[in-house]
């Protein structure tokens, strides 16, 4: 019990920390007058400054708190965990790619039965005549959110909620918490999150429940690929650069709001359907098996 404790005390202020720098930090260029019209990632603008710190204080924050709390042994655990990939994370990966390519299929469909027209495949077309392109989307790919969030999001906060019976609602929490982190985002005129609020502001609030089902996908990756989050940042860059990104740019009107409601539906439907595989559960018992020799690794009253 005083563990468990121990445990969610560290989870609470982990999430405090976290919601509360990215929130100072991007509500800030509004607070200081700062035009943010086109501010993004990618704006290079001064109030971008602010808008991209905030945006990696998830991992920054993650990172700060396995090397506080971690022992040597957790930390080269955290570190493997991150960039040395196993058999299972290759197969994660392009499970990942074919999720987010059949969500951008059925939002398309829908799409053009609604009248919108085609899909322009910019980026594709960008790569396609100079194959250097593909780097650049990569890049921007990689570090507007897989590794801006994800060290710290499945990193740290998944492996510390990572219990059997009860990854469904950890998945649900963490996504709800991952979906409210992002409420500067609908202040910033760039950002599809204002765009669906200024739609109507049930389709904004639904980004949140995009992200808990988001979160179910997430999950069942992590249990695929044996507690890896190294396919995890390719999943994010997936949906960033695919389902609503460069590649697929420009979209209808029609899909950036069809989208919201197939990613959803599909992402439930992963779950749903994966969970209940062999592979799934194979993988679930074994990481098990793992998490608890792992207790010792990542407990607070081991070496410190």
């Amino acid at each position: 019990m005083e563990k468990a404790a121990r445990n969610r005390k560290i989870i609470a202020l982990y999430i405090a920390i976290t919601i509360a720098l990215t929130w100072l930090l991007q509500f800030m260029p509004m607070i200081m007058g700062l035009d943010i019209e086109n501010t993004s990632i990618s704006s290079f603008d001064f109030a971008s400054l602010f808008f991209g710190i905030g945006g990696v204080i998830p991992t920054l924050t993650g990172i700060i708190f396995v090397f506080v709390f971690y022992t040597k042994d957790g930390i080269k655990d955290f570190l493997k965990r991150c960039f040395i990939p196993n058999k299972e994370s290759i197969a994660a990966i392009f499970i990942s790619l074919a999720l987010i390519c059949a969500e951008v299929f059925v939002t398309q469909m829908i799409s053009r039965g609604l009248g919108a027209e085609k899909l322009g495949f910019e980026g594709l077309k960008l790569i396609a005549k100079n194959p250097l392109y593909f780097f650049y989307f990569l890049f921007w790919g990689i570090i507007s959110g897989p590794f801006s969030e994800e060290f710290g999001w499945r990193g740290f906060l998944t492996d510390r909620l990572y219990r059997k019976d009860k990854l469904l609602q950890a998945s649900l929490f963490i996504g709800f918490i991952w979906g409210i982190w992002h409420l500067p985002l609908y202040f910033y005129p760039a950002q599809i999150q204002h765009d669906w609020f200024m739609i109507n502001p049930f389709l904004g609030l639904l980004f949140i429940v995009s992200c808990m089902s988001a979160a179910l996908v997430y999950m069942t990756i992590y249990v695929i690929a044996k507690r890896k989050v190294f396919p995890i940042f390719f999943l994010h860059l997936f949906k960033n650069i695919i389902l609503t990104g460069a590649m697929i740019y420009p979209f209808s009107d029609t899909y950036s709001v069809v989208v919201v409601f197939v990613e959803i539906v599909m992402d439930v439907l992963f779950y749903v359907i994966f969970s209940r595989t062999p592979v799934y559960k194979k993988a679930l018992e074994k990481t098990m098996e793992s998490g608890k020799m792992d207790e010792k690794i990542r407990d607070l009253e081991n070496e410190r």
